[in-house]
């Protein structure tokens, strides 16, 4: 009897030992769940914004994109310590440029870059020393996308002692002295400008903004930007008014040779025309 009863009094014992532990095991789990679901709601609730920083040095006036530029998500004290509030948009656009040497791994911002349609952008693409040109040349042999900024060009002049060939529509009637070379070479290119010749504006000054870009279709005149010398710029201003200019890509291989009316036609000398007592040479007219 007394075993007995001793087995029925363990079995309560240990019976409700164990229940004591499996509350205290639910109580701890349900604790820890409970602990687990609020840090997720406060992870949800904490705010976080999108920053730039560079993977790499950046010069000034280079060319940056996204592709050299890491994007950073940071807490909201952290941003804030930096002065941001919200997602930084860099505004990026094709041929942004730095404004100033950008170390690695330091924050980027908008007013960091520059775009071609902004003052002072011309500015980053110009060599100390150098002086910027607007050239405006033809484009009846210039291809399409062929030279782009930053290219090196050799500027090439059609001339003549008898014809001004600056105007569009100059015609040479007399081939004494024509002659086509080189003036320059290993010219640095910054930008272009295209527009249609409207006669009426000949004679005006366009107000088109200059985008450093080119495209050079059909019937137009071109201006280019390019960087030049002082001491050139006076040369440069006389040729640019009294010949007929064109560019092409400069090739390391050699320069582009000069050329007279003897080298195009063989043997050239004129027709000589006797009359009494005087030699005259004449020529026919070219369009």
């Amino acid at each position: 009897m007394n075993s007995r009863l001793i087995f029925i009094l363990s079995f309560i014992f240990v019976a409700f030992g164990l229940f004591a532990v499996m509350q205290n095991v639910n109580a701890r789990a349900e604790a820890n769940a409970k602990k687990q679901v609020q840090a997720q709601i406060e992870e949800k609730k904490e705010i976080k914004y999108v920053l730039w920083r560079t993977k790499h040095v950046i010069e000034r006036g280079d060319v940056v994109t996204t592709n050299q530029l890491e994007r950073v998500v940071l807490p909201e004290h952290e941003a804030n310590t930096l002065g941001v509030n919200s997602d930084v948009d860099l505004g990026l656009v094709q041929d942004s440029r730095a404004k100033q040497k950008i170390p690695t791994g330091q924050y980027v911002f908008p007013e960091t870059f520059i775009a071609p349609e902004q003052a002072g952008y011309l500015d980053l693409l110009a060599s100390e020393g150098m002086i910027l040109y607007p050239l405006p040349i033809s484009t009846i042999n210039l291809i399409n996308n062929y030279i782009r900024p930053g290219d090196r060009i050799d500027i090439v002049s059609v001339s003549s002692p008898l014809t001004n060939l600056a105007d569009t529509g100059a015609r040479i009637t007399q081939f004494r002295g024509v002659k086509a070379r080189t003036i320059k070479r290993n010219v640095k290119v910054l930008a272009f400008e295209q527009k249609p010749i409207d006669p009426k504006e000949e004679t005006s000054q366009s107000s088109n903004s200059l985008s450093p870009r080119v495209s050079a279709a059909g019937d137009s005149k071109t201006t280019v930007v390019i960087e030049i010398e002082p001491e050139f710029v006076s040369r440069l201003s006389l040729a640019q008014r009294t010949m007929h200019l064109e560019i092409y890509r400069s090739q390391t291989s050699g320069e582009i040779t000069p050329a007279n009316m003897s080298d195009v036609i063989e043997n050239y000398q004129g027709i000589r025309e006797l009359r009494g007592a005087e030699t005259q040479t004449t020529n026919p007219e070219v369009y």
